[in-house]
């Protein structure tokens, strides 16, 4: 390789590293939740279960993965479904919101989040929102990037540092509502999740009553009889239903009360990290740019027959090779940081353990296994619905 090719490819190099070198421009101000102004009908609010969100371990990107703590990410997958089912419920917007650990399929409306990242200045999630007939409302990503000024309590109070966040998914919901739909396609949704809880009971019984356009959207084919007696016994089962997933929004909302406030301030830590983290980046960035630089000056004045010219020359390229190793020291001091995350993640899992409640004269502990107690409960509806009527169901069924 000569002269002239490896200073074309040194300096290729050292403007691509100057264009790495951009900063994310962040903002002090939070969007608002939106308030419906008009009345809206008891008999068209949609009930919202919120699933607990995924943690999106496969999602994480590679300059991602020092940054992200699996007992950290896991907790988080049922604070940030809760604050965004808070969110919504505090609108007036809409039904019943609750928080729900795996099938959403009977409710009005389903919210799935996958967290991407989560490192105390920024929160990237993948939001995808569809109704009981499958009709995708919202499927698109959510970005936050907070200042130091959202960890400072007398600015935010009680106010979550990305509650701007969840305001904004809240105000999408609203507006697809309000431009999407008529009072004929709500009653027709609360319809169709209520026959879809009912067929997951006894689904010989209504399936029926439900069909697939070629758009692989749920339509009411017809609809049972006011007095229909499975129905009845469908309607009671779903309201202990409810029961059971309302005393499981006391077990969240205690999760994250206790959660809250060494969460907040692991946040707080891991944003000063992260900024450290940036700092050095940015130190490394700027020397290994530096170093580039001065061995392309070294380089181009061999070209120079001065013996000036040629002691530039070494004192250049000794010199940029002393700065790209200074570079690298910068980033093994970045890995001291990564590691103080580390334990902060672990510090940070150790404090929000699991909980125990009692529920019905059963003791029921509500932790990784949620989803399990949870089908544990469905097991348990549809033997009671079993024995009212006389027959066996299949727990498959449900």
């Amino acid at each position: 390789m000569n002269i002239k090719t490896t200073l074309l490819l040194l300096c290729i190099a050292l403007l691509g590293l100057s264009a790495c070198s951009t900063q994310t421009v962040k903002s002090t101000t939070i969007t608002e939740a939106l308030i419906e102004q008009n009345n809206i009908p008891e008999d068209e609010l949609l009930d919202i279960g919120v699933a607990v969100f995924n943690p999106g371990f496969d999602e994480i990107d590679d300059d991602q993965q020092e940054l992200t703590f699996g007992d950290v990410r896991m907790a988080e997958t049922y604070y940030v479904a809760n604050m965004l089912s808070d969110t919504l419920q505090s609108t007036g917007n809409w039904g019943v919101v609750r928080v729900i650990p795996n099938d959403l399929s009977s409710s009005d409306l389903a919210v799935h989040g996958t967290i991407l990242q989560s490192d105390g200045e920024t929160m990237l999630v993948h939001i995808k929102v569809n109704d009981s007939s499958g009709r995708v409302w919202i499927d698109k990503e959510y970005e936050e990037v907070v200042s130091r000024y959202s960890y400072d309590n007398r600015l935010q109070g009680s106010r979550d540092s990305f509650q701007g966040l969840y305001n904004r998914i809240a105000n999408d919901i609203l507006r697809y509502r309000q431009q999407n739909l008529e009072r004929e396609d709500l009653l027709n949704i609360r319809t169709i999740s209520q026959i879809q809880f009912a067929r997951s009971f006894a689904p010989q019984a209504f399936d029926q009553y439900l069909s697939t356009d070629r758009n692989g959207i749920l339509q009411v084919q017809r609809l049972p009889a006011q007095n229909d007696p499975m129905l009845s016994r469908i309607e009671t089962i779903r309201e202990r239903d409810y029961l059971y997933v309302d005393t499981m929004q006391d077990y969240y909302s205690n999760f994250v009360r206790q959660m809250e406030a060494p969460y907040t301030e692991f946040r707080r830590l891991s944003y000063d990290e992260v900024m450290k983290l940036d700092r050095l980046q940015r130190e490394s960035r700027r020397n290994m740019i530096l170093g580039i630089a001065a061995i392309v000056g070294g380089l181009a004045s061999t070209q120079s027959n001065s013996s000036l010219a040629g002691v530039g020359t070494y004192a250049g390229i000794l010199g940029g090779g002393w700065l790209i190793k200074e570079a690298f020291r910068a980033g093994d001091e970045a890995l001291l940081h990564v590691e103080a995350l580390a334990e902060l993640g672990q510090s940070l899992s150790n404090e929000v353990a699991p909980q125990t409640i009692e529920l019905e004269e059963r003791s029921v502990t509500l932790s990784g296994n949620v989803e399990s107690q949870y089908e544990q409960w469905r097991e348990i509806l549809a033997d009671m619905y079993a024995n009212e009527i006389g027959m066996p169901v299949s727990s498959e069924d449900v």
